[in-house]
């Protein structure tokens, strides 16, 4: 793919192209006064001399103007070339200055300087996210080599092998789970073409939410209520990536709430915006875990028995398609009272 430069002529070009006619203009007005004011005999004898004479202030203003133009222009483009000699991926905190820099370069020093923060940015994310994934897997790989050197030490019985089995197939189902969300997640942030937006009707989506989740809740006997207005609202969205945010915050709802509470799903209209609250009367959040919920890898240990796999990036994904859908999701809880996720989504305009 080709990108085209749109260039124009800004101030720095315009004075010095001012300068060089001026000098040019002022060069050739006492050229001609001088011819004017002498004998016409002179110039039939020295016709050469005042033919070749107009050279020296024109090559004059020329290398006045050259030297305007390599103080405006070449000394930038040399901080841009110095700038790009001392950059690499260890080390992205170099900028282009600009104070030598004229109109036309300015907004090429800035995209330059952007991209830098761009790729700074995405260095980090991938160093962050090596790091995540390496300490994530190195849990589960060191479980499964625990148990299989525990079982060739010597002759078990046939339910130990299945134990050991059993318990390497969770943590295999659990890196999985990890590897997953993380190709999820990384297409959705450097690829967010991978969603297909349509008009939906969110009552309807929303009742099919709801439906589902009682499913899910019913083998944990929790009761799920709904709070979902007749009238309709429509938004630009992608079904699919929705769902799985929704069911996200809905399988949090059910693995932290204890059996026989409440989870109640709520829709609501405003001039702009609808907002559907994911309620619970769970175990809650201590208040200083609430700001970590979105980060990358980030569980809340001990509070709960559940051997289900879970990546620490249900929330992330969630944050990552409500985003995409220019939206956001915001968390009230307070431990041994619930919590209350809320997602806000734009309305597609009528």
């Amino acid at each position: 793919m080709f990108y085209g430069v749109k260039m124009r002529l800004g101030t720095g070009s315009m004075k010095i192209t001012l300068l060089s006619v001026v000098l040019l203009g002022i060069s050739l007005s006492l050229y001609v006064f001088l011819l004017l004011c002498l004998p016409p005999g002179i110039l039939h004898n020295y016709r050469l001399l005042f033919i070749l004479a107009p050279l020296l202030p024109v090559s004059l203003a020329g290398y006045c103007a050259g030297r305007m133009i390599e103080k405006r222009i070449l000394i930038p483009i040399k901080e841009i070339t110095d700038t790009v000699n001392h950059i690499t991926h260890e080390d992205l905190n170099f900028r282009v200055k600009m104070k030598n820099a004229d109109e036309e370069l300015r907004s090429l020093i800035e995209a330059f300087n952007g991209m830098i923060a761009r790729l700074g940015e995405s260095f980090e994310y991938i160093t962050d996210s090596s790091s995540y994934i390496a300490h994530e897997l190195k849990t589960p790989i060191a479980i499964i080599r625990g148990e299989s050197e525990f079982a060739l030490k010597k002759d078990r019985e046939k339910e130990e092998y299945k134990r050991v089995i059993s318990v390497s197939l969770e943590e295999t189902k659990r890196m999985l789970k990890i590897i997953e969300d993380l190709l999820l997640l990384t297409r959705m942030n450097y690829q967010p073409e991978v969603l297909r937006f349509e008009r939906t009707d969110l009552t309807q989506f929303i009742g099919i939410i709801y439906e589902q989740a009682k499913v899910l809740a019913s083998k944990k006997n929790l009761r799920v209520d709904t709070e979902i207005p007749e009238e309709t609202g429509y938004a630009e969205v992608d079904e699919l990536h929705l769902r799985r945010l929704f069911f996200n915050l809905i399988d949090n709802a059910i693995k932290y709430t204890p059996a026989g509470g409440t989870i109640k799903i709520c829709l609501k209209y405003g001039e702009r915006k609808a907002e559907v609250s994911i309620m619970d009367s769970g175990i809650g959040i201590d208040e200083a875990d609430v700001p970590k919920l979105f980060d990358k890898f980030f569980r809340i240990e001990g509070k709960i028995k559940d051997s289900s796999p879970s990546s620490g990036l249900g929330l992330s994904i969630a944050q990552s398609i409500a985003q995409l859908h220019r939206g956001d999701i915001s968390v009230v809880s307070r431990a041994g009272q619930g919590s209350v996720f809320t997602v806000a989504l734009p309305l597609a305009a009528d």
